[in-house]
C-alpha cells in the first residue's frame, strides 16, 4: 500500500514537473519570436534633425551678411561722392609743377541755396607768379554721370589785385548732396617767358583739354599722338578744389551782385572775427584793472609790498597795450562796416567753362 502510494506521488510530481518545463518552453518561444536586439545610437546620429536647423541659419547669416555689406559699400560710396575739401586744405596740382600754393578760404552757399560762392586764398608767391585778374583764368568743370549739373553757371574774380580769388557757381535748381570738382589754371602760365626763347612746344587750350581728358581716362601720355605730345614741364599748374554746396555754410540772404557776395563771404566775417578778439581783449582789460586796484589797495596798507611794487607797472603797461590793440581793432571794424565796395568788385571775371563727366570723383592723377 505504502509503494503504490509513493508511486502515486511520483507521477503527479513528473506531470508536474512535464507542465512546467512545457510552459517555460512556451514563454522562451514567445520571447525569442519578439525579441530584438538593443544597440547603441551614435550621437551624430541622434542630432541628424539638427544639421536641417542650421543650414538653414547659415543660409539666411550670409544672405543678411551680405545685405549688411551692400548697405555699406553703398552708404560709404555717397559718403565718398559727397566728401568735399575743408576750409583751410591746400588746393593740389592736377598737373604741371609750381612753388605758389593755393588753399580754400570761407565756403558760403546763398539763403535759396542755388548759388556757391568760394573763397581761394593765395600765398606771396602765388601773388607774384599768378595773375590777380579772374578773366586770365581757365576753368574746368568735372561732374559725374549722377551729378551732371547741366545748368551751371561758373565764375571766377579777383577780390582788389592783392586779394583773394572769388569762385561762384550757380544752379537754377539747387544742388545735389554730391561733390564735384573745379580745376583753375592761370592763362599766364600757357606761355611764359622760358618757352618763347627756347624751342620747346607750348601748351594751347586744346591741349590743355587733351591732358586733362588724358588723365581723366587714366591714360598714358606716351600714348598720344607725336602731333599732340608736349613736354610735361611745359604743362601750365592746374589747381583743382572739391566742393559740395552742401558742406557750406548757409548765408541768410540771396545775393544780386559781386558786393553782397563779397560782405557775406569777407566783410560779415571779419567783422565779426575781430569784434569776438575784441570782446576779448575788453574782458582781460577789466580783469587787468581790478589787478590793478588790488595791488593798489596793497600799496596803501603796505607800502613795502614787493609784490604789488614788481607787478604794478607791467600790469599798467599790459593793460595799455592791450587798449591801443582795441582801438586799432575797432578802428578796422568801422572801417569794414564803412567800406565803399563796387558792385561789380569782382570784374573783369571768367565766365566761360568746359565739363567733364567721369564715373567717379576717385580719380587718379598723373
Amino acid at each position: 500500500m505504502y509503494t503504490l502510494i509513493n508511486w502515486l506521488r511520483e507521477r503527479i510530481s513528473k506531470k508536474k514537473e512535464n507542465k512546467s518545463n512545457k510552459s517555460s518552453e512556451v514563454k522562451n518561444n514567445k520571447k525569442s519570436k519578439f525579441y530584438r536586439p538593443k544597440y547603441r545610437v551614435p550621437a551624430d546620429v541622434k542630432l541628424h534633425w539638427i544639421m536641417p536647423i542650421i543650414f538653414a541659419v547659415s543660409v539666411l547669416l550670409i544672405l543678411i551678411s551680405g545685405i549688411k555689406i551692400h548697405k555699406n559699400v553703398a552708404a560709404y560710396k555717397a559718403k565718398v561722392l559727397a566728401s568735399s575739401m575743408s576750409y583751410g586744405s591746400e588746393l593740389p596740382l592736377w598737373g604741371g609743377t609750381t612753388n605758389a600754393k593755393l588753399t580754400l578760404g570761407n565756403t558760403v552757399l546763398s539763403k535759396d541755396g542755388k548759388t556757391l560762392a568760394v573763397e581761394v586764398k593765395y600765398d606771396d608767391i602765388a601773388r607774384n607768379t599768378l595773375s590777380s585778374f579772374g578773366k586770365n583764368y581757365r576753368l574746368r568743370l568735372v561732374v559725374t554721370d549722377k551729378n551732371k549739373m547741366p545748368d551751371a553757371v561758373i565764375k571766377y574774380g579777383m577780390f582788389s589785385t592783392d586779394g583773394s580769388g572769388v569762385l561762384t557757381v550757380h544752379s537754377k535748381h539747387g544742388f545735389k548732396n554730391q561733390a564735384f570738382i573745379v580745376m583753375l589754371v592761370d592763362r599766364g602760365y600757357l606761355v611764359s617767358a622760358n618757352t618763347l626763347t627756347t624751342d620747346g612746344d607750348t601748351y594751347t587750350d586744346d591741349d590743355l583739354d587733351k591732358s586733362i581728358t588724358a588723365q581723366l581716362a587714366d591714360a598714358d601720355a606716351s600714348n598720344n599722338s607725336s602731333s599732340t605730345k608736349k613736354d610735361d614741364k611745359n604743362i601750365p599748374p592746374i589747381f583743382y578744389m572739391r566742393l559740395n554746396a552742401h558742406n557750406a555754410r548757409r548765408s541768410k540772404t540771396n545775393w544780386s551782385n559781386d558786393r553782397e557776395i563779397v560782405r557775406s563771404l569777407f566783410i560779415d566775417r571779419n567783422i565779426k572775427a575781430k569784434q569776438k578778439d575784441i570782446n576779448k581783449n575788453l574782458k582781460k582789460i577789466e580783469q587787468g584793472n581790478n589787478t590793478i586796484k588790488e595791488m593798489e589797495q596793497r600799496l596803501k596798507e603796505n607800502p613795502d609790498d614787493q609784490t604789488a611794487q614788481k607787478q604794478l607797472p607791467s600790469l599798467k603797461n599790459s593793460v595799455s597795450s592791450l587798449r591801443a590793440s582795441v582801438d586799432s581793432q575797432q578802428k578796422s571794424v568801422d572801417k569794414l562796416k564803412n567800406s565803399v565796395i563796387r558792385k561789380n568788385i569782382l570784374e573783369p571775371k571768367e565766365t566761360t567753362y568746359k565739363r567733364y563727366i567721369v564715373d567717379t570723383l576717385d580719380i587718379k592723377r598723373r
